[in-house]
């Protein structure tokens, strides 16, 4: 069940939000899946993945989370160990000006993945208009 924020349009308040999860076989992954909406001024502060399960793929695997077209400016390439059961943390500040949906992307080379899941979280506080 995700989880939204008590009351995004409540300016200062920084609220840690359930944005959802992926697994290697989510449908259409590799293109991106929306996991969120995020109203209009409101700035991404922090991002955690949980890495639940590990993405086996057999050279590479990337997940990465954003609202932009290459959904990677929230957590980038390189903000994810995949391979390896945890939690990675990210210190951001992306501002919205505009209502975004926000994704995640999960791309892999190699041997198909046959394992892998993840939740995303992110912390934001709404900003004045």
């Amino acid at each position: 069940m995700k989880v939204k924020g008590m009351d995004l349009g409540v300016c200062g308040v920084e609220q840690l939000i359930y944005a959802g999860s992926v697994a290697y076989d989510t449908e259409d992954v590799d293109k991106g899946v929306a996991l969120c909406e995020l109203p209009a001024n409101i700035v991404v502060t922090r991002a955690i993945a949980v890495v639940k399960t590990a993405f086996n793929a057999g050279t590479t695997n990337v997940l990465t989370v954003g609202a932009n077209d290459d959904v990677n400016d929230i957590m980038g390439t390189s903000d994810i160990t995949e391979g390896t059961a945890g939690n990675y943390i990210v210190n951001k500040f992306v501002e919205y000006k505009a209502k975004k949906t926000v994704k995640v992307k999960y791309t892999q080379t190699g041997t198909d993945a046959s394992t892998g899941a993840a939740d995303i979280y992110l912390s934001v506080v709404r900003i004045p208009e």
